[in-house]
This record gives structure tokens, sequence and C-alpha cells, in this order.
């Protein structure tokens, strides 16, 4: 796979509508359901719709609400924050494992994601995903910036040790970036950090400042999640 790199090139991409996600197929239920109903796997109008979700449901959390102790893990302390008060780590760290395609134990997830979706709700729908994928894209890469913030300042881990350290996309047309020629339908792998370790144009992360409490709160009690 091509790699994306370099601030100009990799924004480039992140800005260019000829460069999509890989979309997922639909399913009823499992992990399978979630990629199928969360923005993180689709374009378009769906995508746009889905991120709505999101960011609603994270508009609703208020920062202050985040800064608790350093001994809860983040994804914990956004699910009380939902007014969830079931223990879901370990669901959202099964989901977690395999939410990207091909990367995990699928049956581990799909047993996960029917727990999670009957602690909030029962509802397959998109609601429902959107709460479930603000835990799951929360969960590791969260867990992990707050670990690597201990003894670095934050804006140090972002620019050399990122948590999400990239991202793909397709491309719909062949084109040149950053000096690299991409045939149409090939995908190709985004280097984040810095100022792009949560994303850039239209996907950018909605969640950044809530992850920047979180690490803030787990700083200022000299601990980690």
């Amino acid at each position: 796979m091509q790699q994306i790199r370099g601030r100009d090139a990799a924004l480039a991409v992140l800005h260019d509508p000829l460069f999509v996600v890989p979309p997922a197929p639909p399913a009823p239920t499992g992990v399978a359901w979630l990629r199928a109903t969360v923005g993180r796997f689709c374009n378009g109008p769906a995508h746009e719709r889905r991120r709505a979700l999101s960011i609603a449901v994270l508009s609703a959390i208020p920062l202050d609400a985040l800064r608790t102790s350093a001994s809860v893990h983040p994804v914990q302390v956004l699910a009380q924050a939902m007014g969830i008060d079931e223990h879901v780590v370990e669901f959202v760290r099964d989901v977690a494992q395999a939410y990207q395609p091909g990367t995990g134990d699928d049956a581990r997830a799909d047993a996960a994601v029917g727990r999670l979706v009957a602690i909030f709700g029962g509802g397959y729908d998109e609601q429902t995903a959107a709460r479930i994928g603000v835990l799951v894209q929360a969960c590791e890469p969260t867990a992990a910036l707050i670990d690597r913030a201990r003894q670095r300042p934050v804006e140090d881990v972002l620019r050399d040790d990122p948590p999400v350290p990239a991202t793909r996309r397709c491309a719909l047309e062949p084109t040149t970036v950053g000096g690299v020629s991409v045939r149409a339908g090939e995908v190709v792998q985004v280097q984040l950090a810095g100022e792009l370790a949560f994303g850039a144009g239209p996907r950018r992360c909605p969640g950044r400042e809530h992850a920047l409490a979180l690490v803030a709160t787990s700083r200022f009690e000299g601990g980690a999640a």
C-alpha cells in the first residue's frame, strides 16, 4: 500500500472529495452492522448524517464531566457522561479489536456489539451506532495518548508518536499527490501526526477536545486510565 507522507500531501488527500473511505457492506447485526451504520465507513450524505449524530453525542457531554479520576478508563468516563452506569470497557475493547475489517476476532466483537446494543436500549439504528462508535473510536487511541503523555507534553506525543498514525483513503480517479501516482480504485495510507493527529477536512475527529480533556485530567492527577 502506498504511503502519503508530509503535511501538504496529507491535507490534499484529506480534503479531496475524490478520495473516499473504503465502504463497509450492509449487515443486520454484529460488528459488521456497526461498521455499516457508523459514519466511519461510509461516504456522501450517509456520512454527513451519521457524523452529525456523533457530533451531537459528543456535544451533549460537557468537558467538565470528563474531569474525573484518572483511575477510571476513558471509555467508562464517556459512557457515564452518556448516562450509562453499566461497566462497558471490556465490551468496547472486544469491538475495537475488530473494528477495522480483517484486523481481529469478529465473533468476539459480534457478541460485544450485541451486549452494547442492549445496554444502549436495544435498537439497531444509527443513533445507537453513533453512541457505540464514539466509545469504540475513543477506546485504544485515548488510552494510548494518556499513557504516552505521562512523561511528555501531549503536543510532543501527537507530533512524534500519535495513537492513530495513519488513515486510509480510496481514489475514485487516477491522480498524483505528493509525487505519488495513484490509480483509480487504489487505497492509500495517509500519515497523521502533529496538527493532523486528529485528521483534517470533513472527517476530522470531532472528539479532539474530549480526548485532550481526558488527557489533562490524567496528567493533573499524575496517572493514566
